[in-house]
């Protein structure tokens, strides 16, 4: 596959992410926040920026897989790092989200200066600890003693 064809590939699914997330985050709203775009356009930006290099990444890989059995190291680290990344995210910016929404502030405030910072921080943390991970060079146990 292209370098060229992955790239659009990439594009084209994250146009679609970032479309199919911020239509339906705005109209599941809808009945109940009066900008829901204010919260939609911003999920789906991030839904779109987040599957562009998971697809891109994802591609390389079962490339990598298809032509030679198994993908490099290097390509594994960024997909994973990746996923993480993108795990990450989500599990802090939401936590942050949820336990500020609860507080007297607005579910828009909350996503904004609480999910976005702490998701942006707690996924930079997730993707350099997988990437930086040990991947099979762990050091085998030394035998037991009898």
């Amino acid at each position: 596959m292209g370098k060229y064809i992955k790239c659009l590939g990439s594009l084209l699914v994250g146009v679609l992410g970032f479309l199919a997330v911020g239509i339906g985050v705005t109209e599941a709203l809808d009945p109940y926040v009066w900008p829901s775009a204010m919260l939609g356009l911003p999920a789906g930006i991030v839904a779109g920026a987040a599957l562009l290099p998971l697809t891109h990444l994802g591609l390389t890989y079962w490339e990598e897989r298809t032509a030679t059995g198994t993908a490099s190291p290097k390509t594994s680290r960024r997909l994973w790092a990746t996923v993480a990344a993108i795990l990450g995210f989500l599990g802090g910016g939401g936590l942050a989200m949820i336990v500020l929404s609860t507080q007297a502030m607005g579910l828009a405030t909350a996503i904004l200066f609480g999910g976005v910072p702490v998701g942006i921080v707690s996924a930079v943390l997730a993707a350099y600890f997988v990437f930086h991970r040990n991947w099979g060079h762990r050091s085998k146990p030394e035998s037991v003693i009898r």
